[in-house]
């Protein structure tokens, strides 16, 4: 991994080292659908683009949330089971020193973290926020599903997951929402920076900034982060349990979430440069329609005065 300070901070989205278009792949016996070649070779676009550019910033974000993973993991209360009579307040006053002192630190460093997003991402910060929340959510709502079934998802009712589903969706809701506003603020990119009057040529500026391979990659941090929170829940959900795997499972899949979680912020930023809005069409019309009134407003003629 490379890339100086500045360019991390303030990319040049037009100075690419190499182009999509660059990029060559074999096709393989899986790729029985065009679709997955495409998502393959873009996947390696980008991979190759991030072991060019992201630097010791990216990797001490990535540390913090590491550290702020195994902080919270192997904690006493959680490791030993814990009183599960007593929560809330009255649960942190009984825990131990070291205990609350861990938990103290993970906080700590999952808002390191969160400030790492915020300062190397400047353009997705809303959309920094709302993708942490989108992943407590998720943990949330696995919390919500083993509350009255400890084996879940085995012998579930659906009368006893209305919770967890509700708050699931509402994850999926926002989660479809951001992919939409990148989705399309680069076609809007394309069609103000890369005007063409020649059809093909917009069609291979479209290309150049397909987002297939992005979009897998979301879904693929939704599904780890749903699987990882299920084998947290999991684990305390069986207090005193051997459960090695599913203690190992959900430290290696929360790991896994923090690069995935960066590339899915990274690349909108990377494509689309920090000058840019990451909007929905349905926000930049709505805003439009709110200043076209504010200027009708203003060269009103004043009633009065007649």
């Amino acid at each position: 991994m490379g890339g100086d300070e500045n360019e991390v901070l303030d990319p040049d989205h037009k100075a690419l080292p190499f182009r999509l278009s660059d990029i060559e792949i074999k096709p393989q016996f899986f790729d029985f659908h065009p679709m997955i070649l495409t998502v393959r070779k873009e996947l390696l676009f980008q991979w190759k683009l991030i072991r060019h550019e992201w630097n010791k910033q990216h990797l001490i974000a990535i540390l913090a949330g590491v550290i702020a993973i195994f902080l919270g993991t192997f904690n006493g209360e959680i490791l030993n089971g814990g009183d599960a009579q007593i929560s809330g307040l009255e649960g942190l006053q009984q825990s131990g020193a070291t205990s609350y002192f861990q938990m103290i630190l993970s906080i700590v460093c999952w808002g390191w973290f969160l400030y790492q997003l915020l300062r190397l991402f400047p353009i997705m910060r809303t959309h920094s926020v709302t993708l942490m929340l989108i992943w407590g959510g998720l943990g949330l709502s696995q919390i919500l599903f083993h509350v009255d079934n400890k084996q879940f998802p085995i012998s579930f009712d659906l009368s006893q997951m209305m919770g967890g589903l509700l708050v699931t969706l509402v994850c999926i809701f926002f989660l479809y929402f951001f992919i939409k506003a990148v989705t399309e603020t680069r076609d809007l990119h394309v069609e103000t920076n890369h005007l063409h009057e020649d059809v093909r040529m917009m069609e291979a500026e479209m290309a150049e900034h397909s987002l297939k391979a992005w979009t897998t990659i979301c879904f693929a941090w939704c599904a780890v982060a749903i699987v990882s929170s299920w084998s947290g829940a999991h684990f305390v959900a069986e207090r005193m349990a051997d459960q090695t795997l599913l203690l190992a499972l959900y430290v290696i899949l929360s790991i896994l979430c923090i690069p995935l979680l960066m590339w899915t912020i990274w690349f909108p930023q990377r494509m689309l440069g920090i000058e840019a809005l990451v909007r929905t069409k349905a926000a930049v019309s709505a805003e439009e329609e709110l200043r076209s009134k504010e200027l009708t407003a203003e060269v009103a003629p004043d009633e009065e005065a007649w």
